[in-house]
């Protein structure tokens, strides 16, 4: 869940106000529409609000900041209360982690760092700024030979533990454990690497549906990586950002030509020269929502009791807790109808967006720097190394401010808390504010319409094929049940 090992890690009503500091139509022809491989393996990070200064606090005052995100509140002499504003009614757990998945497919950044003052222009980004899967395909069958399968070349290569009383099915592992996947924080634990199988599946029925069409075989793998992209690409922006950020914005970032019912982007402050960028106010700030959504616990399925997301201590019993970098143990298969609502489920629920992180997350695991071990100071720290403006100045700049008394901020506060506090206020934690819903809604917008190989490049008017219902209406759990795991 912690991947901060990156710099960008999506993972990612209050008691009182929080305090201030002072002081981001239909098929191609064949052979033409699919991009197998990405054209380049690396992009660039940049600012979406090059005019606006850095917003510099001190140490003491992100973490005297930090130190009021506390998920259960304590008040002196008494026990733990559980924070009023509990879990989203509107957002599946699931999708906490499909908001991981998404950020490890677009961003990777080992280079910056928190005790310097980091150059966004100068900061390279070692993933496609692509919702292209990358992730999952690597470099594809030619230069990532390893991701596939032998026997069938067309198809991803998928794992089996076979050691325990019952097999169970894995990501493809070497003899010590490690995933062999295109992305190794994709394994960080158990909910996103079971998430990456099914992503993996997915392919793999693709692959089968489009045999039992007699598609030529010489392009099989081609068309299913493009039908594979062009679904996920559906579900990131018709069903996850959708309920991120609420039909109405999205519907003026995105907006549907009535007559040939194509889509096309909009954006206001999401532009470019030459290449599209990731706006550090988005991959620093506001596409770190995803933490406070985190559970201090979840239940994989119907056998398992609820286990924490990870544990402060440094060598835990691994069966206490869902930590990755291993083969998945017996009887821990996800069940995606306790995640996604599937087929009537009644699945576990995100927490919250607001200004308040579960005690994992405040709390972090001991190799951690002792003075660094709460996640929202880490992430604060970052904004500053990043030279991000405030969350006033940002909104100021989008038009999106509201009264400082109607958020209970005085002076200027860090862009992500700020994020944080205008959907705990304005949208009662149920989905993003205005501010932060703008920044996610147009880079995501963007980067697709910025993508030669995407559906909204290639065809706007394009519609989900596979199975759906209602039909052409395709969310995660279509996209699960068709890959044989929901």
């Amino acid at each position: 869940m912690v991947d901060d090992q990156d710099g960008t890690g999506q993972f990612g009503a209050g008691s009182g106000l929080q305090p201030a500091v002072a002081g981001h139509g239909g098929s191609p022809p064949r052979g033409l529409g699919a991009v197998a491989r990405s054209s380049t393996d690396r992009g660039r990070y940049g600012r979406m609000f090059r005019s606006l200064k850095p917003f510099s606090p001190t140490d003491a005052q992100l973490a005297a900041l930090a130190d009021t995100m506390a998920d259960e509140p304590t008040r002196p002499g008494q026990p733990p209360v559980p924070f009023p504003a509990g879990e989203n009614p509107d957002l599946p757990s699931g999708y906490t982690y499909v908001g991981q998945f998404v950020d490890h497919d677009l961003t990777f950044d080992p280079a910056s760092r928190l005790e310097r003052r980091n150059d966004p222009d100068a900061l390279v980004n070692f993933r496609t700024a692509r919702f292209d899967l990358d992730a999952v395909y690597g470099r594809g069958p030619l230069d990532s030979p390893y991701l596939f399968d032998q026997d069938d070349p067309a198809k991803l290569l998928v794992g089996r533990n076979t050691g325990a009383a019952h097999e169970s099915v894995d990501l493809p592992r070497n003899e010590q454990g490690r995933a062999l996947i295109g992305d190794p924080r994709n394994d960080i634990h158990i909910i996103v690497g079971q998430l990456h199988l099914a992503v993996i599946r997915f392919h793999n029925a693709c692959v089968d549906h489009l045999r039992s069409r007699f598609f030529p075989p010489e392009e099989l793998f081609e068309e299913a990586s493009r039908l594979t992209r062009w679904h996920y690409q559906w579900v990131v922006v018709h069903d996850f950002v959708r309920r991120l950020v609420g039909t109405e914005l999205l519907d003026t970032v995105l907006l549907r030509d009535p007559v040939t019912g194509g889509f096309r982007p909009n954006l206001r402050f999401f532009t470019w020269r030459s290449a599209p960028f990731i706006p550090v106010e988005f991959t620093a700030a506001a596409y770190r929502f995803g933490h406070s959504q985190v559970r201090a616990d979840y239940r994989l399925n119907a056998t398992l009791e609820p286990l924490p997301i990870l544990t402060p201590s440094r060598d835990p019993n691994p069966f206490q807790h869902l930590g990755g970098f291993r083969p998945l143990p017996r009887n821990w298969t996800v069940d995606w109808s306790m995640f996604f609502g599937i087929g009537g489920s009644t699945p576990q629920l995100s927490r919250r967006i607001d200004t308040h992180l579960t005690a994992a997350l405040r709390r972090l695991p001991e190799n951690v720097d002792p003075a660094r071990r709460s996640l929202g100071l880490l992430n604060m720290m970052r904004g500053r190394a990043l030279g991000l403006p405030s969350g006033q100045a940002v909104a100021r700049a989008m038009g999106t401010s509201v009264p400082a008394e109607r958020l209970g901020l005085d002076g200027e506060t860090p862009l992500w808390f700020y994020l944080l506090r205008e959907s705990e206020v304005l949208a009662e934690g149920r989905h993003l504010g205005p501010t932060a819903g703008r920044i996610v809604a147009e880079v995501v917008v963007g980067l697709l319409a910025a993508d030669p190989a995407s559906f909204l490049r290639m065809a706007p008017a394009w519609k989900p094929e596979l199975p759906a219902g209602p039909a052409g209406h395709f969310v995660m759990s279509d996209l699960l049940r068709f890959a044989g795991v929901g």
